[in-house]
């Protein structure tokens, strides 16, 4: 034990230092991307499964993709010009949700073009 009295003053941020703070952004988007094309393989499941497990979650991921870009795109937006900001959650949201969104709407046309 030492008799000399240490003090510690409290550590102060300032402006040059910034505090290191978890980069979450585009967490939610790529979440919602990777569900969404997921669901794209529903209808590929066994036959054993009842139908509404097998294309009910078809119907959603439309809805989900577009949600995945609508999260995505403002984080992107909001890192832009920001050093050092890590983008590369939105950005494969943002890709995964325009994939979730893109592929159902070309079959759906392929369909009814070739029924029509």
């Amino acid at each position: 034990m030492s008799l000399v009295k240490r003090t510690t003053e409290p550590q102060r941020h300032t402006e040059e230092e910034p505090v290191a703070e978890p980069e979450r952004r585009g967490t939610a988007s790529l979440a919602l991307g990777a569900v969404g094309v997921a669901m794209i393989g529903c209808p590929f499941l066994p036959e054993g499964l009842p139908p509404w497990i097998r294309f009910f979650p078809f119907y959603l991921v439309v809805p989900v993709g577009i949600m995945a870009l609508v999260c995505g795109l403002p984080d992107l937006w909001a890192t832009r010009g920001v050093e050092g900001a890590a983008r590369g959650r939105a950005w494969t949201g943002v890709v995964l949700g325009a994939v979730a969104v893109t592929v159902p709407t070309a079959v759906c046309l392929y369909w009814l073009v070739r029924l029509g």
